[in-house]
């Protein structure tokens, strides 16, 4: 089948709206788990390497659940092309922040780099997980 013609049946409000709510999602989720979490590595007194180490595997499982999820909840509901939805809302969610962290810190950082591809993947696993539909019993 042709790309254009995919691409033609993508239900882009869909995607769109899911890819903003999970990116929603995950900034609220990882506020939420920052600061206690700032505050307990002040009192472990953590050095500032072992800190980052920590927040950095606790940002990017919270990225990849989200999003994983967001795209798992996608691909249930579309009847075709259940793959392609969920890469593209990993890729929508991806794109969104980069452009946010372009914005607000034009320097591109090797970590952001790491957790766009996670959230990539993630909706592209996502998409996989939805398109094992059970069949009607």
């Amino acid at each position: 089948m042709n790309w254009r013609v995919r691409l033609a049946q993508v239900r882009w409000a869909l995607v769109l709206k899911t890819a903003v709510l999970v990116y929603l999602v995950t900034l609220i989720l990882g506020l939420a788990v920052s600061f206690p979490l700032l505050a307990f590595l002040g009192w472990a007194r953590l050095d500032a390497s072992r800190a980052f180490q920590l927040s950095f595997l606790i940002t990017a499982a919270l990225i990849f659940a989200v999003t994983g999820y967001g795209a798992l909840w996608v691909a249930r509901r579309v009847e075709h092309a259940a793959l392609l939805h969920g890469f593209l809302v990993g890729l929508v969610v991806a794109l969104l922040s980069f452009l946010l962290d372009v914005l607000f810190h034009p320097v591109l950082e090797p970590t952001g780099l790491i957790l766009y591809v996670l959230m990539i993947a993630a909706g592209a696993l996502g998409g996989a997980l939805g398109s094992w539909r059970r069949e009607p019993s």
